[in-house]
């Protein structure tokens, strides 16, 4: 038993738990796998289990793309190795929302009802009090009745990032709505350092040809964007699932940094933020920005249940909600002004540098 409790040690939702449920759960659950296109819970059914994902990808879909596995058009959710799935319609007591279809192979550890009831239902319980809560907190679903917030917890995900991985690497193809519970990230957009210079010279001068923008005058310090994140400060780590550009295939990690890469702070989200309504509600945004974890435990939500559970009171809230990015040429000016500030400051230092080395 201890085997295989170290074994399973190595899933981050089953390490999680304290020791005692751990080896409860070596007990009494069962361990199951599944080929790719295997319909593990069915929309309409009566819940009898939850499982635990050990291994694999699977994917929470609508009724009417439960019968055609292939189809995308309707996928609500992915889950990876950590998630449990199918855990809280056993708390409401509800039939299955969605069904949930592996994507890949597929190893779950399976635990049924009664056993669910004995040994995890009140941790459970507590978690999705707390999203629940946290959600109804928020202005944005303040109006929303007790089913509806439900089933938006039933088709959410809810994960903690230590500080440094990026969780979205493109706003623009990601499928999900970001809520920060605790912590806070990072909203960043991703420029490469000439390519700005040369843009906003382009723009300032109507010329080609790049100018020097060290001038002997003193530059004004950035002001309006955050802050200009060196590449090395920025991990390439990506969120397995929550980052793709499809449900279906995993969206490509930010591109590898180099000295003419800069990132682009552009506000920061704290409890309560939510990342990608402004995507959401603007089709006409074409900014893209990645989203970095600085320590967060977050909610995420499919944009496509939230359109379309969305009244117009709740999107007469996002709307007046929304803070609006900055434009593109705002970014490249303060990539310029923060590179001329760079420059400036440097061109001070130097002589008391030299000065020092020499004694």
């Amino acid at each position: 038993m201890k085997k295989i409790q170290l074994c399973l040690k190595k899933n981050r939702s089953f390490r999680s738990l304290p020791n005692e449920v751990q080896l409860q759960l070596c007990q009494t659950a069962i361990y199951q796998e599944y080929e790719a296109e295997s319909v593990v819970l069915r929309q309409g059914h009566v819940p009898l289990e939850c499982c635990l994902v050990l291994a694999g990808h699977l994917k929470s879909v609508s009724s009417n793309t439960s019968e055609n596995k292939s189809s995308n058009s309707e996928i609500l959710s992915e889950f990876e190795e950590g998630d449990f799935i199918g855990e809280i319609c056993l708390l409401t007591d509800a039939r299955r929302h969605t069904s949930v279809v592996c994507e890949t192979d597929v190893t779950l550890l399976v635990i049924n009802k009664e056993d669910f009831c004995c040994i995890l239902a009140q941790r459970v319980q507590e978690q999705y009090q707390e999203t629940c809560g946290f959600l109804r907190n928020l202005p944005l679903f303040s109006s929303w009745p007790k089913g509806k917030i439900d089933f938006l917890v039933d088709c959410s995900l809810r994960r903690y990032y230590r500080a440094g991985p990026t969780i979205i690497s493109d706003n623009l193809n990601s499928c999900f709505l970001v809520f920060v519970i605790s912590g806070h990230c990072l909203v960043v957009a991703q420029m490469e350092r000439e390519k700005a210079v040369h843009a906003w010279q382009m723009k300032k001068t109507g010329s080609s040809a790049l100018k020097n923008v060290h001038t002997g005058v003193l530059p004004r310090r950035p002001a309006g964007v955050t802050a200009v994140l060196e590449a090395s400060a920025v991990s390439r780590e990506t969120s397995p699932s929550a980052t793709r550009t499809t449900l279906s295939t995993q969206e490509p990690r930010l591109q590898r940094s180099s000295p003419a890469t800069c990132f682009v702070e552009i506000r920061v989200l704290e409890q309560g933020g939510i990342f990608g309504l402004v995507e959401t509600l603007d089709k006409s945004c074409d900014l893209q920005l990645c989203l970095i974890s600085g320590g967060a435990e977050c909610i995420f939500i499919p944009r496509t249940v939230f359109l379309a559970e969305a009244g117009t009171e709740t999107r007469r809230t996002a709307l007046a909600s929304v803070c609006a990015y900055p434009s593109v040429e705002a970014i490249r000016k303060h990539v310029v002004e923060h590179q001329a500030w760079e420059a400036y400051k440097a061109r001070l230092l130097e002589p008391y540098l030299k000065r020092g080395s020499k004694v």
